[in-house]
């Protein structure tokens, strides 16, 4: 059958699983099976609401830490340093043997890497005028046990959960974008889909899901069944994606990728390689590609 694609902007949940589903399977294949963990720490005020936190989870043996807040007032206390250690903690009572996360210019390079966080790679102008770090950490090493400190009139709690959803998401997000406008603006979070349906079909055998945030694009999966490659569909995919982010305003795209899955592929489409995750999963690595769009030097 030939494929078809479509541009959504509003997948259905059925359609993001399927998704998510065929990437699975064929990570699965490679000798990988899927097994991400949540892992949260929840940053609660005296009344029990949820002020901030630490939004992450374990898989393939690296903790990837995707969002920690801590409100203005309950700074310079040390939680935002003892909500990493906590995290870090139980990711090494999983087994994982390195850490990884994101931060911007604006945000806490310094505080990561008092913290043992090293560069692994930049994307320059993410968002415009701004740098995107992507830096890492090993936990293999010997762990260092760091107590609470003593305090007689302690303001907040520090939880841990794994749970798939929690209240704490949302603080994050919402405190994080508070932070971040009066730096690089509104975020302009938009998200973007390809669906592949086989002719006749309605149900979604592969595609491209992805979005905009501070005008770079942002691939975050791309699967197509085995006999659909091969063909120039997987360009296809990433042209139309190209079109639709330029059509959004984005300078660029960027995408990460396994050692055993489509580097040399998107290295053909003009995407280059800015950081690497060495043993991500364990005994491959994981690379960071990108691409600009508005003719700037990589």
């Amino acid at each position: 059958m030939t494929p078809s694609l479509a541009l959504t902007a509003t997948p259905t949940a059925a359609e993001e699983e399927a998704v998510r589903a065929a990437l699975r399977e064929a990570n699965e294949a490679a000798g990988f099976p899927h097994d991400s963990k949540p892992l949260v720490v929840l940053l609660r005020d005296d009344a029990g609401a949820v002020v901030g936190g630490l939004w992450g989870r374990t898989g393939w043996s690296w903790l990837y830490v995707e969002n920690l807040a801590v409100p203005p007032a309950l700074r310079s206390e040390g939680l935002g340093g003892r909500m990493l250690a906590m995290a870090e903690a139980e990711a090494r009572m999983r087994g994982c043997i390195g850490a990884r996360l994101d931060t911007y210019s604006f945000q806490a390079r310094g505080f990561y890497e008092g913290r043992g966080y090293a560069l692994a790679g930049a994307i320059e102008d993410c968002p415009p005028g701004q740098t995107r770090f992507t830096m890492v950490k090993r936990l293999d090493g010997v762990a260092t046990a760091e107590p609470w400190p003593d305090a007689e009139a302690p303001r907040v709690t520090i939880t841990a959960t794994a749970i798939d959803w929690d209240p704490v998401v949302g603080v994050l997000e919402d405190g994080l974008t508070a932070f971040n406008a009066p730096f690089a603006g509104s975020d302009d979070f938009h998200p973007l889909n390809l669906v592949v349906r086989r002719l006749g079909d309605t149900h979604p055998v592969g595609g491209l899901s992805g979005h905009v945030l501070y005008r770079w694009f942002f691939v975050r999966l791309l699967y197509l069944p085995e006999d659909l490659r091969g063909g120039g569909l997987g360009a296809e995919l990433m042209r139309r994606a190209e079109a639709e982010a330029r059509a959004r305003g984005c300078i660029g795209i960027w995408l990460d990728t396994f050692g055993f899955q489509a580097r040399p592929f998107y290295e053909r489409l003009g995407y280059r390689v800015f950081a690497t995750l060495d043993d991500f999963p364990p005994g491959h690595a994981r690379h960071y590609l990108m691409k600009r769009l508005d003719g700037a030097p990589a």
